[in-house]
């Protein structure tokens, strides 16, 4: 399976050296970007189409959306920060990632309108379902 981030877009983000330092030579950065992968899905698998959104693309055609992918790093970033003690986490990545799950909380729950593609199979009927509910009469009579 092909990555969605690629190597080059975390030089927006943060210094290559911290990310090397966090990263050490196993698998951390790959975790950490699955993992912020994985919440994206939990977050948006219900109303959005989440295999177009993270479908990695050629370096010569890169038609991915800069917010996802600036998303994605802030998560990936905290979780690589994550592992070290809890301390140690910049206040900034605290608060970018806090802003990454607020979003996709929002965008998930449909508070925020997206221009990401939505489920081909997204039906409203549920959403538009009203339901009264109401205790059972008391019976005071001895």
């Amino acid at each position: 399976m092909a990555r969605f981030l690629k190597d080059s877009d975390y030089g927006m983000q943060i210094k290559a050296e911290i990310k090397a330092l966090l990263a050490g030579n196993d698998n951390r950065l790959l975790r950490a970007e699955n993992t912020a992968q994985d919440q994206l899905k939990n977050y948006l698998g219900g109303r959005y189409d989440t295999a177009v959104i993270l479908q990695s693309v050629p370096d010569n055609a890169d038609t991915r959306d800069n917010w996802i992918v600036t998303i994605l790093i802030d998560m990936a970033i905290y979780h690589l920060y994550s592992q070290t003690n809890t301390r140690d986490i910049p206040e900034h990545r605290k608060l970018r990632y806090d802003d990454a799950i607020t979003w996709l909380r929002d965008v998930g729950t449909g508070n925020i309108r997206s221009e990401l593609p939505t489920l081909a199979d997204n039906s409203t009927e549920v959403d538009n379902e009203v339901r009264i509910w109401s205790k059972e009469k008391r019976n005071n009579n001895w």
